[in-house]
């Protein structure tokens, strides 16, 4: 009987009417994940189903609330060694599911939670598909933000069940679906109310067992003609060609995906399958993939307190937070506050007095109505997490918080006076910290009598989109304050990364020699916007003078200015930064900077502020084989340049953290890996050369980094296949 078997991540039963629910739920682990040991098990099960009788339905679901399974093991995808072995990987997920796919009896696939990369396949090789309808259900095919494709039919099934159209535009964007959504194009059958979850189901599968007919989405006339006609089928693919010709190159997945939907398209013969594997073994070795991998690696490490704390266990022994306290009711602290607060923590914004409270509370409304807006929230759900933030002006609307966050003006005394304040009013056991961008930590520790339990918890704006977090760590912070503010901003859905307490800290300190330099190029009479879309076609969400108009002349200069002594040849972009914020050019905050606005929207450049020496802009050197061009060269040199001495001043303790910070912060074009990734491509040799021709021309602020002349000597690079992080001789 198919019930006599025994596995470690698996349970088996089977009842009266002959209906098998198969159940996942791997021991010691948060989520479901296809690991080597799951497939070989799940291998045994379809073996023992293929050859027992008497089977009315196969029923395959999680044990885990958690959800059903987050796709495959992305550290043994990283650590694949060569080309065989990754076909043989992606061979046996193939002729497994398609094992699955033809099983005598119906088989249905119970979702909840996230159904993701290998799970949705293996979902999409059931006869049924029926999922739970809340907010943490997410169906999808995120393999592209690996540089790689789905490797287990999913390039083959999903166009078959939804249409092409609809297929490519999940796998080409790696888009996760709701239930509801999922039901809408034919996904899942059926999208269940959590409140009737279980019954429902059973419903489902007696039906099933029964033969009975259970209608499914119907595709419109219009899609039925583009995905079943010859001539939609060429709309369509001509249609996904132009939509990823800009990044093509640089993400090679994307023309590999719409090549294996086509192919499996117009195929009987298997060869859809076989390009499938084909392309997902060939893009594994690119450098876009292994770059994605490391990033999504290091992120989970970036995740973990073991990487940055050598206190967790007595964090774990203090109180938690639960209450936490924001100084300042404006744009950063609305924002910290309200996420907080959908993240189950009660929080209490503190403001100067009525006036501004209430422009405050205004301010979290706007917030709330705007998130309600977006996740579709019922009136009690939008009432419920209004309830969990109060706005208030009165001097001990503090005192019984666990964390307070202080997100006022960037003046030294000024914090440095509400730091004081704070220390005597908030319980004694509570953290206190500081949204500074660029300001001491250890100063405003000074002010109290609580210094190891003072930190900075840098955001980024717009606080729900940015995924950083800066943790600083003052002169005297200890590690289980690291530890307690490294499992807060987990639980913020952010990623954190721990930084010592320079000026500028990380993201800013690599970032505004890049932004510096692009003021000082605009000074010398380069176009403004032919220096943006150069940046662009780099890889960078936006150019370094859109960015800037973004964040504000009035914060660039502030920022440029608390790097005078960290940042050579910094005095002249301050000054046409003072300069442009005297003319009231701060950029899209009052519709004039680089850029005109008009009601919000990008207009055309205006003049420039300064006139610099043009002569040796003109005659920039051609420079090397590093793939960028001069003008590219000269504005991302100076990170790369700034990143190499934050790691050798240690503000990060190791080079993969450096690298994600600055894709996860400043939108640096992930896939490059980041800039100590992208040195180690270039060639330290390469890159000395180009940037003593850049010191020649533009001076000292472009001189080497001690550090990389050593290591160039001594060839030694950041990062080696497998060893993320570690700088490593080559042999």
């Amino acid at each position: 009987m198919i019930n006599d078997q025994t596995y470690e991540n698996f349970s088996v039963a089977t009842d009266r009417q002959g209906i098998v629910t198969v159940t996942l739920d791997i021991p010691g682990r948060a989520l479901n994940i296809l690991t080597q040991r799951v497939m070989s098990e799940l291998d045994s099960i379809v073996s023992d189903l293929e050859r027992t009788s008497g089977i009315k339905v196969v029923v395959f679901r999680s044990g885990k609330e958690s959800g059903f399974l987050a796709g495959a093991d992305v550290a043994v995808i990283a650590s694949i060694d060569s080309p065989e072995e990754a076909s043989d990987l992606i061979q046996a997920g193939q002729t497994l599911f398609a094992r699955i796919e033809k099983l005598p009896v119906p088989t249905i696939a119970v979702i909840h939670g996230p159904c993701l990369g290998g799970g949705l396949e293996w979902s999409l090789a059931c006869n049924r598909r029926i999922a739970r309808d809340n907010s943490s259900t997410k169906i999808g095919l995120p393999e592209i933000q690996l540089g790689l494709i789905p490797g287990w039919g999913g390039t083959q099934r999903l166009p078959r069940l939804i249409g092409a159209s609809n297929a490519l535009k999940l796998i080409l964007t790696g888009k996760h679906l709701s239930a509801e959504e999922a039901a809408e194009v034919g996904l899942v059958d059926l999208a269940i109310p959590p409140d009737r979850w279980q019954q429902d189901v059973d419903r489902f599968i007696e039906a099933v067992a029964k033969h009975e007919l259970i209608p499914s989405s119907k595709r419109s006339l219009m899609r039925r003609l583009m995905d079943d006609t010859w001539v939609g089928r060429v709309l369509v693919f001509a249609s996904a060609e132009r939509s990823i010709r800009a990044k093509r190159n640089d993400y090679p997945a994307l023309g590999a995906a719409i090549r294996a939907v086509k192919i499996g398209q117009s195929d009987s013969d298997g060869m859809g399958y076989a390009t499938e594997r084909e392309e997902f073994t060939r893009l594994l070795s690119t450098p876009t993939s292994q770059n994605l991998l490391d990033l999504f690696l290091n992120r989970e490490r970036a995740r973990s307190l073991s990487t940055w704390s050598g206190d967790t266990t007595s964090a774990f022994h203090r109180d938690p937070i639960r209450r936490v306290g924001v100084v300042g009711a404006g744009a950063m602290g609305a924002g910290i506050g309200q996420l907080a607060a959908t993240r189950g923590y009660d929080v209490v914004l503190k403001e100067i007095d009525e006036a501004t409270a209430r422009s405050g509370q205004a301010r979290i409304q706007k917030l709330v109505d705007d998130l309600a807006r977006r996740k579709q929230f019922t009136t009690i759900e939008r009432k419920r997490l209004l309830d969990k933030i109060s706005v208030r002006f009165d001097d001990r609307a503090l005192a019984d918080c666990d964390l307070v966050v202080e997100a006022v003006v960037e003046i030294e005394d000024v914090k440095a006076k509400i730091f004081a304040q704070l220390d005597a009013v908030v319980q004694s056991q509570a953290i206190l910290t500081s949204n500074t961008s660029s300001l001491s930590i250890s100063k405003m520790a000074d002010a109290t009598h609580r210094a190891t339990q003072v930190a900075g918890l840098h955001f980024f704006n717009p606080v729900h989109r940015m995924e950083l977090v800066e943790v600083v760590r003052g002169r005297d912070t200890d590690d289980a304050t690291i530890a307690r503010l490294i499992g807060f901003v987990k639980t913020l859905g952010k990623t954190p990364i721990v930084t010592s307490d320079a000026p500028g800290f990380l993201v800013n300190r690599v970032l505004f020699p890049y932004l510096g330099e692009a003021v000082l190029m605009v000074g010398e009479g380069h176009d403004v916007a032919a220096l943006d879309r150069q940046v662009r076609v780099f890889g960078m969400p936006m150019g370094p003078l859109e960015l800037l108009d973004q964040v504000g002349m009035d914060v660039a200069a502030h920022v440029a200015g608390s790097l005078r002594g960290v940042l050579t040849d910094v005095q002249p972009v301050v000054d046409i930064l003072d300069q442009m914020v005297r003319e009231g050019r701060l950029g899209r905050k009052s519709d004039r900077g680089f850029y005109g606005y008009r009601r919000g929207k990008r207009g055309a450049a205006l003049p420039p502020i300064g006139s610099l020496d043009r002569s040796r802009s003109l005659s920039m050197h051609e420079g090397g084989d590093d793939g960028l061009t001069q003008i590219t060269r000269r504005l991302i040199y100076p990170m790369f340049i700034e990143a190499v001495r934050c790691h050798e001043q240690s503000i990060v303790a190791t080079a993969w953290a450096i690298d994600l910070a600055m894709v996860l912060g400043t939108g640096f074009a992930p896939h490059r890996g980041g800039p100590l990734h992208m040195l180690d491509a270039i060639g330290f040799d390469e890159f000395l050369q180009n940037l003593r021709h850049l010191e020649d021309q533009f001076g000292s602020r472009f001189a080497a980094p001690q550090e990389l002349i050593e290591m160039a000597r001594t060839r030694q690079t950041y990062f080696s296949r497998h060893q993320c992080g570690e700088v490593v001789a080559v042999k």
